[in-house]
């Protein structure tokens, strides 16, 4: 009986590898039974593991049917070892590897159908190409286009041509960042592409961040830079803020108002309301006129021959190389080895306030001018020196903050701190107190980074995590909405009429208790016949169908909106403002949807200069 089974495994051994031998020679050769299983299963075992390799590998590349092949081949080469009865420890390898197989066969069967459920159809075939944000049209982006493209025209070239120095930087960190490039054009609204714009309240750089939402999104402003000043840390910065705000809405324009009102003023808009579409809330007036400006600058970049801006002279695309120091570095030391000027190194590095520059955790990552990076190496490697720099930072205490935790902020040693500061148990750390930091004085030395880190770009920003309040899925719809600004002698019943609503929804959509309005009042208008009007008049589109029809100066339109009006001789009155403390007449202008010379022009003034209390004419739209 042993004999003979010894004989069948030995026989079945060979068959399996096509091998013949006589019976004496096989009872001879035949090695035991545990050995002959233990070999057949450990051989089944890497042939199985082998084919789920590749399977995965096939998965990954796109031949999902040569991938389930290759599972089903792991599968029949498992189950022919299970059969045999290996050793436990082998066993257990075979049914592990069993269940990974049959995982991969059902990702592959997944991808197989989400393959077919995408396969391209006619339809999909013959449709047009489609943008990540689409421009939303009614009469009060029209409005915009209008003036764009009339009287705030010489404004908007001089924007479109600052733009071209920034533009593809910008438009890659968004995209770095998972957001539509288009939100590039948010730089129009806000700065004008000026690095260095500030505005009333404080608001700073391209992205205009105030110093608390900057800190908020990893920005540092301190007495050495202003990061919100910076090209690429300042569009990471508002990367970040804008996916935060649309994780909140789900709709691009509540975001976008939410990022000049905040969110607070939006979601709480949205509460008192009853409505989540930006086109029927009453918000403050800036952020009213915020989005659709927004749209009317993407409606004009997606075609600006149509609109008369294809001449424009762009600037060229900023270049540079990027250089890495450990230590704090001084410009002009810099400028010297590149052979380049200190007014030249801070264009490129905008947010470096003085001529010492500083960065996040030990490590400062300059811009400098395109091909001098190699020769400043260079340099160094021959032996040029950089200076040591004395950083004299002071650090006022904040609410929650430890003295470990400033210290390790800095990268100095608490100890060190608190005996700089005389701090101790009986003169303990407290709020609003003003610290002084140990300065390093050791000079600078270029710096190899590991290959990923990002410390080695100047587009860093330690990333910070936020909590979403509340989420939403609005879905904001321009079309059939307009904005009504009461005249003198006008009756909401007069103005009902005109848009062909009544007098109650007048009053619901803009809260109001009674009939009575003042003139100047903006009344949120939602047509019925859901076509987009300009003060009472229907039309279907005021964007041109070639660009040999429209009219650059925008007179066409705005002879439209004073016949809607009624009086097509009558031009708007101008309104009156009173200039507060922190007042600019730029602010002033742009507030209101002018250009400084038409302000200069109303109100006779030589110089852009104003004073507090002082009464400007602002001339109507």
């Amino acid at each position: 009986m042993i004999r003979i089974k010894h004989l069948a495994l030995a026989v079945a051994g060979i068959l399996t590898l096509g091998g013949f031998a006589s019976a004496d020679e096989v009872i001879l050769a035949t090695p035991s039974r545990a050995a002959v299983r233990d070999s057949s299963s450990t051989k089944a075992l890497e042939l199985a593991a082998a084919d789920y390799q590749a399977a995965w590998k096939l998965r990954q590349t796109g031949p999902l049917d040569e991938a389930e092949e290759r599972c089903q081949s792991a599968l029949s080469r498992i189950e022919a070892a299970i059969v045999t009865h290996p050793p436990l420890s082998e066993r257990l390898d075979l049914v592990a590897l069993r269940g990974r197989v049959q995982r991969l066969i059902g990702d592959v069967r997944k991808d197989r159908l989400e393959v077919a459920r995408n396969e391209p159809d006619d339809q999909l075939l013959n449709a047009p190409a489609t943008e990540p944000i689409e421009p939303q049209w009614n009469a009060q982006v029209a409005k915009w286009v209008d003036f764009f493209c009339g009287a705030g025209r010489s404004t908007f070239e001089r924007w479109l041509k600052r733009s071209g120095r920034y533009m593809e930087l910008f438009r890659a960190a968004l995209q770095k960042e998972g957001l539509p490039p288009d939100l590039v054009h948010l730089v129009f609204v806000e700065s004008g592409f000026n690095m260095h714009a500030r505005s009333v309240s404080a608001a700073v750089g391209p992205w205009q961040f105030l110093r608390s939402t900057g800190r908020l999104f990893g920005l540092t402003v301190n007495q050495w830079v202003d990061e919100r000043k910076d090209p690429e840390k300042s569009t990471v910065a508002a990367a970040r803020y804008l996916k935060h705000l649309y994780a909140i809405f789900g709709d691009w324009p509540l975001a976008l108002a939410s990022y000049n009102a905040g969110e607070g003023t939006v979601l709480r808009a949205i509460k008192r309301q009853g409505t989540d579409n930006y086109w029927d809330l009453k918000l403050p007036r800036q952020t009213e006129d915020y989005v659709p400006q927004f749209m009317a600058i993407l409606a004009i970049s997606r075609d600006p021959s149509r609109y008369g801006f294809d001449a424009v002279d762009l600037d060229d695309p900023v270049a540079f190389d990027e250089v890495a120091f450990k230590g704090a570095v001084d410009l002009r030391a810099i400028a010297k080895l590149t052979d380049c000027t200190v007014p030249e190194l801070k264009e490129l590095n905008p947010a470096i306030v003085g001529s010492t520059a500083t960065g996040h955790d030990g490590v400062t990552t300059l811009r400098v001018p395109d091909g001098k990076g190699e020769t400043l190496m260079e340099k160094i490697q021959e032996g040029a020196k950089l200076p040591a720099v004395n950083l004299t930072v002071r650090h006022r205490v904040r609410r929650g903050e430890t003295l470990q935790g400033i210290a390790n902020k800095y990268h100095v040693s608490g100890r060190q701190l608190a005996a700089s500061n005389g701090i101790s148990a009986k003169a303990p750390l407290r709020i609003g107190a003003t610290l002084k930091i140990p300065a390093s004085h050791e000079p600078p030395t270029p710096l190899v980074l590991a290959p990923g880190d990002p410390r080695g770009s100047t587009a860093y920003v330690p990333s910070r995590n936020r909590g979403v309040p509340v989420s939403m899925n609005a879905n904001s719809e321009a079309e059939g909405r307009t904005v009504h600004t009461v005249k003198r002698g006008q009756t909401l019943g007069q103005i009902a009429t005109q848009y062909g609503v009544t007098i109650d929804d007048l009053k619901r959509w803009n809260r109001l208790k009674t009939a009575s309005v003042r003139r100047g009042t903006r009344l949120k208008i939602r047509m019925p016949s859901g076509m987009p009007t300009i003060d009472g008049a229907a039309v279907t589109s005021t964007v041109p169908a070639t660009s040999a029809s429209y009219d650059p100066t925008g007179a066409a339109l705005l002879a439209n909106m004073e016949a809607a009006a009624g009086d097509p001789q009558k031009p708007a009155r101008p309104k009156t403002v009173v200039v507060k403390r922190g007042d600019t007449l730029t602010g002033i202008a742009r507030e209101h949807g002018v250009t400084v010379k038409d302000l200069q022009k109303v109100n006779g003034m030589r110089s852009s200069r104003v004073l507090v209390g002082q009464k400007l004419k602002v001339p109507g739209l």
